[in-house]
């Protein structure tokens, strides 16, 4: 956790459909220095990314959670142009 806030709430920024978009959202949280928990556990590879899996929550603290959206935002909308581009 983060030991500016010793008692940091977190909060629920995103619902991820899989395990798999839960780890990449984790992951791009983490490279710019944010304090991510998703509810992935260790046993949950098993159905990763199956269409019958349960989706998965970011968390992330209260103080970072505007930053963070902006970062899922940024990562939906590069998504969506790459996903365009090949339509070309």
């Amino acid at each position: 956790m983060d030991s500016s806030h010793p008692a940091t709430h977190l909060v629920r920024i995103y619902s991820a459909l899989n395990e798999i978009e839960a780890s990449i959202i984790e992951q791009a949280l983490s490279l710019e220095g944010i304090v991510v928990k998703t509810d992935i556990t260790a046993g949950s590879g098993v159905f990763g990314g199956l269409p019958f899996e349960s989706g998965h929550h970011v968390l992330v603290p209260e103080h970072q959670a505007t930053q963070a959206l902006a970062i899922i935002q940024e990562l939906s909308e590069n998504n969506k142009s790459a996903g365009s581009a090949g339509d070309h």
